[in-house]
């Protein structure tokens, strides 16, 4: 009986059915966003690795570095454990001895976890995300595109190869796959803020910029 009872104790975790009536329609909105992003960024990491195969530490398989992205928290001890703009700058430092592929995506999720207060799902009495964290999340990927685009080393390539010409035809994926980590945020910010009835507070940058600005953490 002790058993039984002890059993019947056990919190069950409602069926997603369930938990669906009990959210809002922008919440809705707010996970199918989230989810769009994880995607794109194990896409954009799987993609970096084959362009940059050297990055991949010897011993470290692939499909385990994209199940390190979609921790609910990122293992980031083999870095230090930085704050995400840190990380993401190290990616890019001449004297970087770590995998740049890996930190600088691994910066991007952390800092779309952080904007997003590191959840996934939103119920109908959540906190949804801030407008202005999910809007400066996007300006952030803008300067870790500009970053990319840039930085090279002693000799002049970059130091994590992209967008260029293979076998005669110009790949611009990485460039579409950021742009749309931008998109998508953004039209969640505008989303978000015309609910709160807020406006945005749009910082003026140049298209050089390499400021980070603050999304929560």
């Amino acid at each position: 009986m002790g058993v039984l009872l002890s059993a019947c104790a056990v919190p069950v975790k409602a069926p997603s059915e369930l938990r669906d009536l009990v959210k809002s329609d922008t919440a809705f909105f707010v996970e199918a966003v989230r989810s769009e992003l994880d995607q794109n960024l194990s896409v954009l990491l799987v993609k970096l690795y084959r362009r940059n195969p050297v990055q991949l530490p010897e011993g470290t398989l692939l499909e385990t570095r994209v199940e390190q992205l979609k921790a609910d928290r990122l293992n980031l001890q083999e870095f230090g454990s930085p704050a995400p703009d840190r990380l993401i700058r190290s990616a890019f430092e001449p004297d970087f001895q770590g995998d740049r592929v890996f930190a600088l995506v691994a910066g991007l999720q952390s800092m779309v976890n952080h904007a997003f207060d590191h959840r996934r799902e939103f119920l109908l009495l959540d906190d949804l995300p801030t407008a202005q964290f999910i809007y400066n999340s996007a300006r952030n990927v803008e300067t870790a595109a500009y970053l990319m685009r840039s930085r090279v080393d002693a000799s002049g390539q970059p130091l994590i190869l992209a967008d260029g010409v293979q076998d005669g035809i110009l790949n611009a994926s990485y460039s579409q796959l950021l742009g749309e980590l931008i998109g998508l945020q953004d039209a969640l910010s505008v989303a978000l803020a015309k609910k709160d009835q807020r406006t945005l507070n749009a910082v003026a940058r140049g298209v050089a910029s390499t400021v980070f600005l603050p999304v929560g953490f």
